[in-house]
């Protein structure tokens, strides 16, 4: 057996399966290693546009290179195409940073404002829940294979981007941005819930959970297809919401006890 058909093709091989010993240790170690990059690259490029928009320009790269190299994949191994396509069409939670990401790096003003404050939000939640409730990539593709891979690096970069705006202090959360950053969301879900309906895939979950947490939802509500989506609006749309209701309180009790400590040093 080719090497080639070990681990592109997966021949002879089993899943992992989720959250096996060989599913969280790779995505542990490849999660961390993009985390400390975020962190030590956020820290060399605080105060420096220049270096954050080429930071920026790099991610959006990567991930854009990871679309186009799963895609090409699964379009010269599959009967086909047309279907192939549509499956993997990026409306998916986490395929936003595909968008996001090169729009964070091209974009100027309040549009990217409005970007990086997204990308801080979700990144890192992008990145942890993608990783490690992959439950549609271990259940069916080993740990180390090309398709594992290329999901572990994308959700990674999208954690590394969110940690990267918040140690280099380039996120503006400015709260008259509030309702665009949840209108992105919410327009992308709407797109995806109507993709769903007409083609009867299974894009963000609203159909059914296939593996991930989101099948507790469905069946907390008894298979009712409706309740369950909004359910999923909610979650998704709100998790935003309560970022900004615990990250003011936060930033400013910060800034506070930097102001206490500052008098009294001035004493």
């Amino acid at each position: 057996m080719s090497f080639y058909e070990w681990f592109f093709l997966e021949k002879g091989r089993a899943p992992a399966g989720l959250f096996s010993w060989s599913h969280l240790l790779s995505v542990t170690l490849i999660l961390a290693a993009f985390i400390a990059l975020g962190v030590y690259l956020g820290k060399r490029f605080k105060g420096n546009p220049k270096g954050q928009r080429r930071v920026f320009i790099i991610a959006a790269i990567g991930i854009l290179a990871l679309v186009v190299m799963k895609m090409a994949f699964l379009l010269a191994t599959t009967d086909n195409i047309p279907n192939t396509l549509l499956e993997n069409l990026p409306l998916f939670f986490c395929d936003m940073m595909v968008f996001m990401v090169p729009l964070a790096a091209f974009t100027r003003g309040r549009a990217q404002d409005i970007c990086v404050d997204f990308i801080a939000i979700c990144g890192f939640i992008m990145g942890a829940m993608g990783n490690y409730f992959a439950g549609n990539i271990y259940s069916f593709h080993p740990a180390f294979s090309y398709l594992s891979l290329i999901s572990v690096f994308s959700h990674s970069i999208a954690a590394f981007a969110s940690i990267f705006v918040f140690v280099s202090g380039i996120n503006k959360m400015e709260k008259r941005n509030i309702p665009f950053v949840i209108g992105i969301l919410f327009v992308y879900m709407s797109i995806a819930l109507a993709v769903d309906y007409a083609t009867g895939k299974n894009f963000m979950f609203f159909l059914g959970g296939d593996g991930t947490p989101f099948q507790l939802f469905l069946d907390m509500v008894q298979g009712n297809l409706i309740a369950y989506q909004i359910i999923i609006y909610i979650l998704q749309c709100g998790y935003i919401g309560l970022f900004y209701a615990i990250y003011y309180p936060v930033v400013k009790a910060i800034r506070r006890k930097k102001e206490q400590k500052a008098a009294r040093n001035a004493e």
